[in-house]
């Protein structure tokens, strides 16, 4: 069955359950995938606006075969990268959740922090860090290192709770262009991967 997606304030996402969630019994198995899919400023009404261009994959698929969340709002106003992939990854608003924009004042350091930089969790690939002087992503430059993590996340995400639920069995990861699109989606307990300039 298909759900007509309206516009939606944050990114459009589809989230497919290779089972039918809609109509879950006590005999029926759990999903063996769930793929969440968020699309930076993809308004939710473009994917049905071109569905009669689009293949028998992709977002047709998805649409198809998975759940569409066809009126999906979330009360916040500010929609930075960071703000929008943790809401949706936590399922809380960034009061709760703390990922209140790309770059904020800390008033214990006394300066501008940039959202997941954690000296302590040091980047794996060797010359993969932020070079100030040829970084394009303005939020970058605040950072003072090159370190990554979801610490400064202070709630659960949907990926936690899976890897809870399942003992650590479930893999998790997130994958984007963007670290703090990447960390976001993978919480605490999954591996993100993303773009690397090098």
């Amino acid at each position: 069955m298909t759900i007509r997606v309206s516009r939606v304030a944050l990114p459009a996402i589809v989230l497919l359950g290779f089972s039918f969630w809609g109509k879950a019994s006590a005999q029926q198995q759990a999903p063996r995938l769930v793929l969440q899919i968020t699309v930076d400023q993809l308004r939710g009404d473009l994917v049905t606006r071109y569905l009669d261009r689009m293949g028998e994959g992709g977002f047709r698929y998805l649409l198809e075969k998975g759940v569409v969340f066809s009126n999906a709002h979330h009360a916040h106003a500010n929609t930075e990268t960071i703000v929008g992939h943790a809401t949706l990854a936590t399922g809380a608003y960034p009061s709760a959740h703390g990922m209140v924009g790309n770059v904020w004042f800390d008033r214990e350091a006394g300066r501008l922090t940039y959202n997941i930089e954690d000296a302590l969790y040091r980047l794996l690939t060797a010359a993969a860090g932020i070079d100030r002087k040829t970084e394009i992503d303005p939020t970058q430059k605040v950072a003072r290192s090159d370190g990554r993590s979801p610490a400064a996340i202070l709630v659960s995400t949907f990926d936690d709770e899976l890897a809870i639920h399942t003992a650590a069995r479930a893999k998790v990861f997130g994958v984007s262009i963007k670290d703090r699109g990447a960390v976001a989606m993978a919480g605490h307990a999954g591996k993100a991967f993303w773009f690397s300039k090098q």
